[in-house]
């Protein structure tokens, strides 16, 4: 009996964990390549989530999880009016340049420091 009642237990914090986790994660369709840092992605789904307790966001590709970025993140502005979860690009030439993440009120530092062209346009992929 008391072996039971640990396992249901453990079985019942994992499953609280697990909704949390799933709670602070979303996926997006990223329909064409981008760059980060000077690395290139591919177009496709990627996963965005949060880590609350390390102040981290990951940017994952669903089919190539080795293409994964993770960064430390700060207080961001949040408008109920906007995507929870936003994407924002900026575009030179035919370049899409990751700029920043934004999940909630947490963003990531501006990713591509100082633009070496002028930048043409602005895109925000968000859900």
């Amino acid at each position: 009996m008391l072996l039971s009642f640990r396992n249901l237990v453990l079985s019942a914090a994992a499953l609280c964990s697990t909704a949390a986790f799933a709670a602070n994660q979303t996926r997006l369709d990223v329909p064409f390549s981008f760059k980060v840092k000077n690395h290139s992605y591919q177009a496709g789904s990627y996963s965005v989530a949060i880590d609350p307790q390390r102040s981290s966001m990951t940017l994952n590709n669903i089919e190539e999880p080795s293409q994964g970025l993770m960064w430390i993140v700060g207080p961001g502005v949040y408008d109920a009016n906007e995507p929870k979860v936003r994407l924002t690009f900026d575009v030179i030439g035919t370049d899409h340049m990751l700029r920043t993440v934004q999940y909630g009120g947490v963003i990531t530092p501006n990713l591509e420091g100082r633009p070496k062209h002028k930048v043409e346009s602005t895109t925000i992929i968000g859900e």
